[in-house]
């Protein structure tokens, strides 16, 4: 059988432009599974070696006491405990442009030699002075400063003080500042006391010697250094453990990739439906050699195997184009990703099974889906294959719908033909469909997911009625920054509230939360407002909102909310480490918000004493254009630095919308890059298909140009079939991305909001995709068209 497989190399080279199409349906797929796998391989890595480097604390146990340098030494003796350290961290704000932004300051005992919970000096110095600071890298932008520059920084007790930046660090553990809408800012205590603040270190930092990775195992190390805290008459306000050894956002860059490898896979799938679709044509194209040859003696897995190794040609060129590229788009991809999880990558070496299984895939997958057309054709019976004339009847094989449309008479002759051909070779044209529908519902889908996105964060603003809620540092303050603010004409609504940090996990004598060292990844705050609140517009997922101002009701978002719990539940918050008992009469969906309990503000000042409470005053303007808002802030804020209100945090409600859409910004764009690929292999889908149509028909369009048939009908012909192809599968490929919408809405929703994006259909992402339907199918059919006449009349009539 040798020569048999230098026919089937020559059936090879003798179309170039289609085979080559086949292998460049193949290397996409190939392409888009080893850049997906090549940068996931490489940021999971380097993302665990980024955050493992920074030494994290496998607890923070906070005090209301400082802490003494001794009592680090005397803790580092304890039983189970590997290090420790103290800190402190507090929120202040920076003035940038004008106006002020949160900043985070970490307050470090000591920057030489640390051991736990470290970052990495980039430039400038690595210890800062009195009255100087250290930036986190990503902090710079948001600062709209430089290293040397001054920036003013305002604490909860201080006045505004000009600060010098004189170095930069990489702290990994931290989201890049810009995602945050907020600064990375590390001092030593004096500068601390010097910006006016009191406090001294009330954070100690703990590393557990066994059990690292286990929740539980820390959290009862943790209890015991509590413990033991108690009894030397350190009063322990909160333990917090945070997931151990993982990124804030490990687990949300693990789900999307898995989403992108998925649907790599599918382009790859597809592109091998392709290949299975031309070569299935090429046999009936060739079904009269394959009677000749089973005539002399082939048997049906000779057969088979001639047409799998034509196959197996095509997979590695296409592996050979694939892979190289593959690596150059992953260091693109992963690159840009590092950026925007703040991550120095240190080793991108992509491991070797990425390309292993990128061959393995590569050829394992075409084979089997070509399998199944090969096997089929090669078993054809020798009297049916000598006797095939290359026309196939199936078409007219009647069902009532078809019947009935092909005879509307006003549709015209050449479009009425075009109809019949389309439905002659339906496994071929169930084929093309899937392609267009899968590339056309995905396309849809991402717009879909974008516009679901943005129309879900517009609910910060419905939820939301106020447009700057300011955290004041003194309550005491509270009626002179009421009274100033309502002198301003441009405040139309004000209302008090207060908040709190709170844990509604309670597991042995201590509160314990799992939120990360910057204060937000994985926090719970107790919101107390007054009843019947009107700046609040709560979306209600059971039971009802607060009623009652003399009830001790809470109100629990979907992040605070534990499956377990039910409408009438008793639940225990520890607020400033006193228990706190609350009845569960509702539950919420909020948007842009951690985890929260909303409670009663009478019942909550009965309980909560002034100094574990912070009160926050949400405002309302006349206009909540940006435009209008963002210099009206700019005068509330000024009025009251004037007057000597102290400002603890002041957050508008469009920074806050900004934050939370950079988070998902590169998923959106990265569904968007998957889409086009499957349009494009879709597109190819439908080009293979009309030029195996017109190939299978060159007889019947000599019979037609020899009675007279000219040339622009011919391409008419040609090219409403492909109008048709492309126009049918406009309805699958609805239907689908309608399911897909809904898919990874739900999913996507869950892993940002913990609630599922809504079910938005895009009209302009049908549009475009009609558009490109159109254009696609017209520009497939131009390559098909131009050979039909390129033949002439005999030529025509002539082929085998």
């Amino acid at each position: 059988m040798r020569i048999s497989y230098i026919k089937i190399l020559r059936d090879l080279g003798s179309d170039y432009a289609k085979n080559s199409m086949l292998v460049l349906s193949i290397a996409i797929g190939l392409f888009g599974v080893g850049c997906i796998l090549g940068s996931y391989s490489v940021l999971n890595r380097e993302m665990t070696s980024n955050y493992t480097s920074t030494l994290p604390a496998s607890a923070t146990i906070e005090l209301d006491d400082s802490i003494p340098r001794s009592l680090i030494d005397s803790v580092k003796r304890l039983p189970g405990i590997k290090e420790a350290d103290r800190r402190a961290t507090l929120l202040a704000r920076m003035k940038v442009n004008g106006r002020w932004y949160p900043l985070l300051l970490f307050v470090m005992d000591r920057f030489d030699n640390l051991r736990i919970s470290k970052f990495h000096p980039v430039s400038g110095a690595t210890e800062p002075t009195l009255g100087t600071m250290l930036v986190e890298r990503t902090a710079l932008s948001m600062m709209a400063a430089q290293e040397g520059a001054l920036i003013t920084i305002k604490t909860q007790q201080g006045s505004p003080k000009s600060v010098h930046i004189t170095g930069t660090v990489h702290d990994p553990a931290l989201a890049p500042a810009w995602q945050e809408q907020a600064g990375y800012g590390y001092i030593s205590l004096e500068t601390l006391h010097w910006l006016g603040e009191t406090q001294s270190f009330n954070q100690l930092k703990i590393q557990v010697a066994s059990e690292v990775d286990s929740v539980p195992g820390i959290t009862r190390q943790a209890q015991t250094v509590s413990a033991w805290l108690a009894k030397k008459g350190y009063k322990v306000g909160e333990i917090q453990v945070p997931p151990p050894n993982r990124h804030p956002h490990q687990s949300q860059m693990s789900s999307i990739m898995t989403i992108f490898i998925v649907f790599s896979y599918l382009i790859l799938f597809l592109g091998s439906i392709l290949v299975a679709t031309s070569v299935a044509t090429l046999m009936v194209k060739q079904v009269r050699q394959i009677g000749v040859m089973k005539t002399i003696g082939a048997t049906s897995g000779q057969l088979a195997r001639l047409y799998l190794f034509m196959t197996l040609v095509l997979c590695v060129v296409a592996l050979v184009i694939g892979i190289p590229l593959s690596r150059i788009a992953a260091s693109v991809l992963y690159t840009r990703i590092a950026n925007l999880l703040n991550l120095e990558l240190t080793d991108t070496h992509i491991p070797n099974w990425v390309p292993l299984l990128q061959i393995l895939t590569g050829i394992l997958i075409p084979l089997l889906v070509v399998a199944f057309p090969v096997i089929r054709g090669s078993r054809l019976p020798v009297r049916q294959a000598l006797d095939n004339y290359g026309v196939s009847q199936s078409g007219q094989t009647g069902s009532t719908w078809l019947t009935q449309l092909l005879s509307i008479r006003f549709l015209g002759e050449t479009v009425l033909l075009s109809l019949r051909n389309v439905f002659r070779q339906r496994t071929r044209l169930t084929m093309t469909l899937s392609l267009l529908a899968a590339g056309g519902a995905l396309f849809m889908t991402a717009l879909n997911l974008s516009s679901a996105w943005d129309t879900n964060l517009q609910r910060i603003y419905t939820q939301r009625l106020y447009d700057l809620e300011i955290r004041l540092t003194h309550p005491a303050q509270v009626e002179e920054a009421i009274a100033q603010l309502k002198k301003q004409p441009s405040v139309h609504q004000l209302e008090a509230g207060y908040v709190a940090p709170a844990s509604i996990t309670r597991s042995g004598s201590f509160a314990v939360t799992h939120t990360y060292p910057d204060k937000g990844h994985g926090s719970f705050t107790i919101q107390a407002l007054p009843v019947p609140t009107k700046l609040l517009n709560p979306t209600l997922t059971a039971g009802h909102w607060l009623q009652s101002q003399a009830a001790n009701d809470v109100v629990l978002n979907q992040l605070a909310r534990k499956k377990e719990q039910k409408i009438g539940d008793q639940l225990i918050l520890t607020i400033g480490g006193k228990p706190t008992t609350w009845r569960i009469v509702g539950f919420t969906e909020d948007v842009g918000s951690p985890a929260t309990a909303y409670v009663s503000a009478e019942v909550f000042l009965k309980i909560i004493p002034p100094i574990e409470r912070t009160t926050m005053l949400r405002m309302a303007f006349s206009s909540r254009d940006r435009a209008y808002v963002k210099p009206k802030i700019n005068e509330v804020e000024n009025q009251l630095e004037q007057t000597g209100i102290a400002v603890r945090s002041s957050v508008p409600v469009w920074l806050l919308h900004n934050a939370i859409a950079a988070h998902m910004r590169i998923l959106v764009n990265s569904l968007l890059a998957m889409a086009l690929l499957m349009a494009l292999v879709g597109t190819l889908g439908l080009l293979s298909t009309m030029s195996l149509n017109v190939l299978e028909r060159t007889r019947e369009i000599g019979v037609m140009r020899a009675i007279g048939a000219t040339p622009s009908r011919i391409r008419r012909l040609v090219v409403w079939e492909g109008l048709a192809i492309g126009g049918i599968s406009l309805i699958p490929g609805f239907i689908l991305s309608l399911l897909l919408s809904t898919y990874l809405g739900r999913f996507i929703g869950h892993l940002a909001f913990r609630t599922p994006l809504s079910l938005t259909i895009s009209p302009l992402a049908c549009a475009i995709w009609v558009c490109i339907v159109v254009m696609g199918s017209y520009l497939a059919t131009l390559y098909p068209a131009q050979r039909a006449n390129r033949l002439t009349t005999r030529e025509a009539l002539a082929y085998e």
